[in-house]
């Protein structure tokens, strides 16, 4: 009874508390749903020292171009809907930046594969807002405020927030998620990293672990880390802004981040059988996991809104 009890409140928690995701602007072939109401102030992202488990390579040699999907495919470098965008020198508030030179790209040389099956179980707590589209809608993309909190998490614990696009029966769902993640298991330590996870046909992994995403520009790269971030306590709070577009030229599915527009890779159409002409949901929301045994860890900052807003 008391472990039924725990799983309860865990999971009301989750849809209660959390993490104050902000949705907005749905991009739709009908209908717009727009809320630029947001309880944080947007971030710029500042980008750490390129650590040791990154490095730089030839664009056109990059490990995702070996798909069989892709065997003939040509590297987009802009997406069309960014062409009346100049694009600005950044600016990263004196921070130490190290990046790729021209014509290399970042990418992750960890050898172990971090396969979805390899974090799916019983014990997983998962909440998402849900839009789902009806007969006269497809959906292109969207963005969300995600606030990113210090998490201390272990092992094969994470946490997940960010926004979701699918379509597909169960079966052969077609997937991409973009958002921010504290995975020791993957990164090695408990730091926010920008994350990404697709899937399609039965096969697909975080960030670049298989072939599949396509970089483009060397920052921002999946798996950096991401900063600065909210404290418990203090009325100042932070938030990301993970974007998910497609382009509706080449039917790719970008990934940027805003406040300033940086469109930094995609994900080809060819990978997908379902998303290729749009998606049928977009979610809004978080994902945590913890093996058997252990407590689920937080989803955000992990405190009741009733806390008060300097405490959740």
């Amino acid at each position: 009874i008391k472990s039924k009890v725990y799983k309860v409140m865990t999971l009301f928690l989750v849809i209660v508390l959390s993490f104050w995701i902000t949705c907005s602007n749905i991009d739709a072939r009908s209908g717009t749903l727009s809320n630029e109401t947001s309880y944080f102030t947007t971030s710029d992202i500042v980008m750490h020292r390129m650590d040791i488990d990154f490095g730089c390579i030839n664009i056109h040699k990059q490990p995702s171009l070996n798909h069989p999907l892709l065997k003939n495919h040509k590297i987009q470098r802009y997406p069309t809907f960014t062409r009346n965008i100049v694009p600005k020198r950044s600016s990263y508030d004196g921070k130490i930046i190290e990046e790729c030179p021209l014509g290399k790209v970042p990418f992750h040389k960890k050898t172990k594969k971090h396969q979805i099956k390899g974090f799916q179980s019983n014990s997983h707590e998962y909440h998402s807002i849900t839009l789902d589209t009806n007969q006269t809608t497809t959906f292109h993309g969207g963005y969300a405020h995600v606030g990113a909190y210090n998490l201390q998490l272990k092992g094969k614990q994470y946490s997940l927030s960010g926004i979701w696009v699918e379509s597909g029966p169960p079966s052969n769902l077609n997937s991409i998620f973009v958002g921010i993640g504290v995975m020791p298991n993957l990164y090695g330590d408990s730091e926010i990293h920008l994350t990404t996870r697709w899937t399609a046909g039965g096969s697909g992994c975080y960030n670049v672990h298989c072939p599949g995403f396509v970089q483009v520009k060397s920052k921002p790269y999946l798996g950096m880390i991401l900063s600065p971030v909210s404290s418990i306590g203090s009325f100042k709070k932070w938030a990301f802004v993970p974007t998910i577009k497609q382009d509706k030229v080449t039917g790719h599915w970008w990934l940027c981040i805003f406040p300033k527009l940086r469109c930094f890779g995609y994900f080809p159409k060819e990978l997908f059988s379902h998303l290729s002409s749009g998606a049928s949901i977009v979610r809004y929301g978080g994902e945590t996991y913890t093996p058997p045994g252990m407590v689920s860890p937080p989803m955000g900052s992990g405190r009741l809104p009733q806390e008060r807003f300097k405490n959740s």
